[in-house]
C-alpha cells in the first residue's frame, strides 16, 4: 500500500500573521497599464516599409533601358613609359654589373677605447661618486639657523596705511565741494624781432630756391701739388 508523502509544514508565526491581516493593512498600488500596441509613427514607418519592399518585388525588368558599356582603354602616356624605360634600364644594369670592375678598398678599422684623457675624466668622477658615498657626517660643523621675521616694519605698515588713507580720500571726494574757475585762454602772437627772424629766413630761401646759375663768374680751378719738395726730403734725412 502506497505510502502519502509528507508535506513541509508550514511556520505557524507567518500563517497566524496572515490569519489575523486585514484590508485595512495593506498598502494600496496603483497598477500601471501599458499599451503595448505600436504608435502612428511607427505604423505609419512599417507601412512605409512595406510599401518600398512590394514596389520591389512587383518590379518588371522590361521597364529598364538597355546600356552599352562603354569601355576605355587606358593606355600609359609618354612620360610614363620613358619612366619605365629607365627603370628597367637601372634594373638591368645592377642585375649585369661586373664586379671585377670594382677597385679593392682597405677597411680602415678605428679603435672603439677611449683615449687617455677620458679615461681619467671617468676615473675622477668615480673616485668623486665614492668620496661622496663614504662621507663622514661627523665632520661637518653645526649651524645656528637664524630665522627672519618677514613681517614689515612700524615705518612700513606707517607708509602703507597713509597711501590706503590716500587712495580713500581720493575715491570718496565729492565733486561739490569743488569752486567752479573761469579758464583764461591767452593768445600768444610772436613780437617783432621774431617776425623779423621768420621774414628774414623765408627770404633767405626765396632766394636760395629761385637762384640763377647763369649769374655766377667762371672760375679755372688750379690744382697745387702737393707732395713735399726735394729741400723739404732733405731737411727730414737730415733730421733722422
Amino acid at each position: 500500500m502506497a505510502t502519502k508523502a509528507a508535506l513541509p509544514s508550514a511556520d505557524p508565526q507567518l500563517l497566524g500573521a496572515i490569519s489575523k491581516a486585514t484590508p485595512e493593512s495593506l498598502h494600496h498600488v496603483q497598477t500601471d497599464v501599458k499599451n503595448p500596441l505600436p504608435s502612428k509613427e511607427v505604423l505609419a514607418e512599417e507601412r512605409l516599409r512595406y510599401d518600398h519592399l512590394s514596389s520591389i518585388s512587383s518590379f518588371t525588368k522590361v521597364e529598364l533601358n538597355p546600356i552599352q558599356p562603354n569601355e576605355k582603354i587606358i593606355l600609359p602616356g609618354p612620360q610614363t613609359i620613358a619612366q619605365e624605360k629607365t627603370e628597367q634600364e637601372l634594373m638591368s644594369g645592377i642585375e649585369g654589373f661586373d664586379a671585377g670592375k670594382l677597385k679593392p678598398t682597405e677597411t680602415q678599422e678605428k679603435n672603439p677605447l677611449p683615449d687617455p684623457s677620458a679615461i681619467e675624466q671617468e676615473k675622477r668622477e668615480c673616485e668623486m661618486r665614492h668620496s661622496i658615498g663614504d662621507f663622514n657626517k661627523s665632520k661637518l660643523r653645526h649651524s645656528q639657523t637664524e630665522v627672519k621675521n618677514p613681517l614689515p616694519s612700524t615705518e612700513a605698515i606707517n607708509l602703507e596705511k597713509q597711501e590706503v588713507e590716500k587712495i580713500q580720500e581720493i575715491e570718496g571726494f565729492k565733486k561739490d565741494s569743488l569752486k567752479h574757475t573761469e579758464p583764461t585762454v591767452k593768445n600768444v602772437l610772436p613780437d617783432q624781432d621774431t617776425l623779423d627772424a621768420e621774414k628774414k629766413e623765408q627770404e633767405l630761401k626765396d632766394g636760395v630756391t629761385n637762384f640763377n646759375r647763369n649769374s655766377l663768374k667762371k672760375t679755372t680751378t688750379e690744382e697745387k701739388n702737393a707732395l713735399p719738395s726735394s729741400q723739404d726730403i732733405a731737411e727730414e734725412k737730415a733730421a733722422k
